[in-house]
């Protein structure tokens, strides 16, 4: 940080500069001066000559005991969150309190196998947010860093739904592959989350899905007769029956808030390879992306968040491109059904496309 001259710094510099100067005329130049003694002259004048070390010596040790006093506030203040922070240190112990209060308490508890186990996880912490700086995104996530991203991706929207209130102008932008397992809520994680999806739309927040049909699900509902005992053997199935129910329920009136678009696997093989991703645009424009494979039955996942905005972009622009009329996922349905009795099969379920 770049020294500050202080009003006493400049005082005592010209001090400094003008004591042997005015001694040196006093003596020579000023008759007063001239009519004394040799013996008088050459006091004044080493007098003069010594006041800037006077000067110097009085000035380094000022500087010295304030910045042992600053030392010492700043112990009390880290000690002492109440204890108002010193003038000279105030951003420092402000920068302090920033980086980790955690850490702050980790060192002031004096327990070495606090610290250790601390410093050890610290190593991998550094490591991972090193990574994600130098890669622009979070790097593959476990399962549960995973469900908490997403949940985090909707507390966002759900704030901003709140806070923004009529000038809400956000929606969710999402596309599933129905991965195995997928949209069946019997398992821990994915039915808080499908769960959360659910509360997202009947908050009245906007959702836009494109929804990735597997092959063998397009061929099943696509052939000249639609068979249950077939249906049964495709793992699929059940959650994206369960994922109509969800949304074109006859009990439900989500089919006005949510919006669901049709796309098979071959369609655009850099948009399907993606596999899956959740993703928010919030009211003013910000647009936020958990990219990639879902959680399947095994656990399998390569989802991460994206932090750079022309990928986060880049996705978006292939998501519209299918998120259009002419994809809506009940009439592309209903279209290669046609009368094979799937649609049948799904009325009895109290599902209308």
């Amino acid at each position: 940080m770049d020294r500050k001259w202080s009003k006493v710094d400049i005082f005592i510099l010209i001090l400094q500069v003008i004591a042997p100067v005015f001694t040196i005329i006093f003596t020579c130049a000023i008759p007063q001066g001239q009519a004394l003694s040799a013996d008088v002259k050459l006091v004044i004048i080493c007098a003069g000559i010594s006041m800037p070390i006077i000067l110097l010596q009085i000035s380094v040790t000022t500087g010295q005991n304030k910045n042992e006093s600053d030392i010492k506030q700043l112990g009390k203040d880290i000690i002492d969150k109440t204890a108002k922070p010193h003038q000279t240190i105030e951003n420092i112990s402000e920068k302090l309190d920033h980086i980790s209060p955690i850490l702050e308490r980790v060192f002031l508890t004096g327990n070495d196998r606090a610290k250790r186990f601390v410093y050890r996880r610290m190593d991998e912490v550094t490591k991972t947010i090193q990574t994600a700086l130098s890669n622009y995104n979070s790097g593959n996530l476990r399962p549960s860093e995973y469900y908490e991203e997403l949940l985090y991706l909707a507390k966002l929207i759900i704030n901003d739904h709140a806070e923004q209130n009529k000038n809400f102008k956000g929606e969710v932008w999402a596309m599933t592959s129905f991965a195995d397992g997928e949209w069946i809520e019997d398992k821990g994680y994915e039915k808080l989350w499908t769960e959360k999806l659910t509360e997202l739309v009947d908050k009245g927040i906007k959702t836009r899905r494109l929804c990735v049909i597997p092959e063998d699900i397009y061929k099943l509902i696509s052939l000249q007769t639609f068979s249950e005992e077939n249906a049964r053997r495709v793992k699929a199935f059940k959650g994206f029956v369960n994922y109509l129910e969800s949304y074109y329920g006859t009990s439900t009136s989500r089919r006005e808030i949510a919006e669901h678009y049709f796309i098979r696997i071959n369609d655009n093989p850099e948009l399907t390879n993606i596999k899956g991703f959740f993703a928010i645009m919030l009211s003013n424009g910000d647009l936020h992306i958990l990219h990639g494979e879902t959680v399947n039955e095994n656990g399998a996942l390569t989802a991460k968040v994206l932090f750079d905005l022309n990928e986060i972009q880049r996705v978006r622009d292939l998501f519209e491109r299918y998120a259009r009329p002419n994809q809506e996922l009940g009439k592309i349905i209903s279209e290669v059904s046609k009368k094979n009795g799937f649609l049948e099969y799904l009325k009895n379920k109290s599902i209308e496309l």
